[in-house]
C-alpha cells in the first residue's frame, strides 16, 4: 500500500521541479560561517531562504513551503548553532501513553527538545568534539498552505498503526497560542489557518483504505471522496475523526 504522505511530497516536489523558475543551475555560494554567525538571526533566516530560492523557485514553494529553525544547544559547555531548513509538511508524532490528544499537543511534542547522545552526537563548534546536545525546532517562516503529517504509522517492535484519536480545530488553528513553536526571531504577525481538507486512513498497516473529506472554496460545504463516490457532508464536526492522517490548512484571509 502507498502512503498518501509520502506520495503528497513527491508530487509537490516534482512539481516544482517541472515549473522552476530557475532554468540554469547557478554556482554554488562560499559561505564565510564565522561571519555567518556575527549575523543577527533573522537576517541569517532571510539569507538562507534566499540561498534555497536560488536552487528552487516555483509557484509551489510560494504556496506550500515553510522555513523551520534548528537549534542544536552543547550540554558540556552551552554553545548554540542554529540551522535553517525548508520544509513542505511537518511530521508531528502523537502521545504513546494517550487515547485521545489534540493537534495542538502533537505540534508542541514536535517542537519539544530532544537529547542527542550516543551514536547522535554531533561535533560541537566550540567543544571541537562531539559532545551531547539537545536540538530543538521551532518554525521561522509560516507557509500560505500548512500540510500536518499526524504520524501513526510506528516502526518500534514492528510496523504498527496508532489509532489515537486527535481533536483538530477546523477554524482558527492559531500558532502563536503554543508555547516555543514560532521563532524567537518571528517578527511578522503570525497568520491564523482553517482546516480545508483531510486525507483519512482507515485500515492496518498492511491492508487500508485512504478517503478524502475536502471543503469547497465558495459554498464552504464539505464533501467526501470515497473512490468513485462523492458524499455531502452535514455534519462538519464529523470529519475528526481517528482516522485523520494528513490535514490540510489555509492561511485566514484578513
Amino acid at each position: 500500500e502507498q502512503d498518501s504522505q509520502e506520495f503528497l511530497r513527491y508530487l509537490l516536489q516534482g512539481l516544482s521541479e517541472d515549473v522552476n523558475r530557475i532554468q540554469k543551475k547557478p554556482v554554488p555560494l562560499i559561505i564565510d560561517e564565522k561571519q555567518e554567525e556575527l549575523k543577527k538571526e533573522k537576517d541569517r533566516a532571510t539569507a538562507s531562504w534566499d540561498r534555497c530560492l536560488r536552487y528552487e523557485n516555483s509557484p509551489l514553494v510560494d504556496i506550500f513551503a515553510g522555513q523551520l529553525k534548528s537549534t542544536l544547544e552543547c550540554c558540556h559547555c552551552g554553545y548554540q548553532s542554529t540551522t535553517f531548513d525548508m520544509f513542505w509538511d511537518l511530521s508531528l508524532p502523537l502521545p504513546r501513553d494517550r487515547l485521545s490528544t489534540n493537534l495542538q499537543d502533537c505540534i508542541q511534542l514536535f517542537m519539544s527538545k530532544e537529547e542527542l547522545d550516543g551514536d547522535e552526537e554531533p561535533m560541537c563548534n566550540r567543544c571541537k568534539k562531539k559532545r551531547p546536545c539537545t536540538k530543538k525546532l521551532s518554525i521561522q517562516k509560516c507557509p500560505e498552505i500548512l500540510v500536518l503529517h499526524l504520524k501513526r504509522f510506528s516502526q518500534t517492535r514492528g510496523r504498527t498503526k496508532l489509532n489515537t484519536h486527535v481533536d483538530f480545530p477546523i477554524t482558527n488553528l492559531k500558532l502563536d497560542h503554543l508555547k516555543d513553536v514560532m521563532s524567537s526571531s518571528y517578527k511578522e504577525s503570525v497568520p491564523t489557518y482553517n482546516l480545508f481538507g483531510i486525507s483519512n486512513h482507515s485500515g492496518t498497516v498492511y491492508s487500508g483504505h485512504y478517503v478524502a473529506q475536502c471543503k469547497h472554496p465558495f459554498t464552504h460545504d464539505w464533501h467526501e471522496f470515497n473512490d468513485s463516490s462523492v458524499h455531502f457532508i452535514s455534519d462538519t464536526s464529523s470529519i475528526i475523526s481517528a482516522d485523520a492522517y494528513v490535514l490540510f490548512y489555509e492561511q485566514k484571509k484578513s
